[in-house]
């Protein structure tokens, strides 16, 4: 969730101390997590809890000049993302494409800005995370329900907390929308290319999604997520995210699993997953290892609270890093070789060309 993308300012730009808007994001997980100490209904708690949690990051992000803009697009898109992922997880085919198709869309409004490209991120995450839990339209509806009530819940505790504490700076211009709709639009065709980058994202994306499930991997919507996540332009900058990826999640897998080992109690789990959301939305836009450290952390916890095994969660998290971040960087790494390949073939061309242009030299 966090990424090191170009910044999108503008007027919209959350300008309170990070601390403020990570604590201003806890009293919705805060109280998933009660709900779920007095129900015992971990598993839609759980999955409310996981609206609720990604659409918080959209606290730091800046979209249509206006402040809540992207945890509302976030949170919409991301529950009909589930709905679809939920439907097309009986068929593979079907959930590859979709997934392929998302990932492009999200590479390509890279270039757009910071804002997009983490709405679109997320929607591609929920899209992924949903298709390894296929159901029928019920079941589909179901947890895009409770996606969009965690995002939902998210926003309105965020917005009115942070209206009691900033009440010139969180007002919702609403006669300035059509202004701020007609920007985004000019912005989109300014800025959105249809480069390699996207194709690279889908089809990484896709393979990672067919060899998860060769290999029938639990939780395997993990290791094309990871591609996603970690995957940039550049070999070197992918490099980089991927060892910080793979250090974090191992060092979450690790923090909790100790806290597991001391106390499993649903209440402790359920401290500790608060915790380490807060040092996830501290650290947004920080170092990528430590903030994936306490992703991963609330990751596993949650997991954890709806019933799974944490140790095999863990081995699952670590190995989907590995698979996802290899495929990423094995597929930037042959496209590189195979490019520069081009250009020294290239360049002997033109120096052929160049040579064979040359007026022949008349005898003595």
């Amino acid at each position: 969730m966090g990424d090191d993308a170009p910044a999108a300012g503008g007027p919209g730009a959350p300008r309170e101390p990070r601390w403020t808007l990570a604590l201003a994001c806890l009293p919705a997980l805060a109280a998933i997590l009660l709900l779920g100490l007095l129900t015992q209904a971990w598993l839609p708690c759980v999955v409310a809890l996981g609206g609720a949690y990604t659409v918080g990051f959209g606290a730091y992000k800046s979209f249509a000049d206006e402040p809540l803009a992207p945890m509302l697009v976030a949170a919409l898109g991301m529950a009909f993302s589930a709905v679809v992922g939920s439907l097309l997880g009986h068929y593979l085919p079907a959930l590859v494409l979709a997934g392929a198709l998302w990932a492009a869309c999200c590479a390509w409004l890279f270039a757009v800005g910071n804002g997009p490209w983490w709405i679109t991120q997320q929607w591609t995450v929920a899209l992924l995370v949903a298709g390894g839990f296929p159901g029928d339209g019920q079941q589909a509806l179901l947890r895009g329900g409770l996606v969009l009530a965690g995002g939902l819940l998210q926003l309105l505790l965020f917005a009115l907390l942070q209206k009691a504490l900033y009440r010139s700076q969180w007002r919702l211009h609403s006669g300035s929308l059509r202004k701020h709709l007609h920007a985004v639009v000019v912005l989109f065709e300014d800025r959105l290319r249809l480069g390699r980058y996207g194709f690279y994202a889908a089809a990484v994306v896709a393979l990672c999604q067919l060899l998860s499930s060769m290999l029938d991997y639990g939780h395997g919507y993990w290791a094309p997520m990871t591609a996603l996540l970690v995957l940039k332009p550049r070999l070197d900058d992918t490099w980089r995210r991927g060892l910080g990826r793979l250090g974090g999640t191992l060092a979450g897998c690790l923090l909790a699993g100790t806290v597991v080992w001391i106390d499993a109690t649903p209440a402790v789990l359920a401290a500790a997953c608060l915790a380490c959301a807060l040092g996830a939305y501290l650290l947004q836009d920080g170092r990528y290892s430590l903030q994936t450290l306490f992703i991963t952390g609330t990751t596993v916890l949650m997991v954890a609270l709806a019933g799974a095994p944490e140790a095999s969660v863990a081995r699952e998290r670590l190995g989907s890093t590995l698979l996802g971040g290899g495929v990423a960087l094995a597929f930037l790494a042959l496209e590189g070789t195979v490019e520069r390949r081009l250009s020294r073939l290239q360049r002997w061309r033109r120096l052929r060309q160049k040579k064979a242009s040359r007026p022949a030299r008349a005898p003595r």
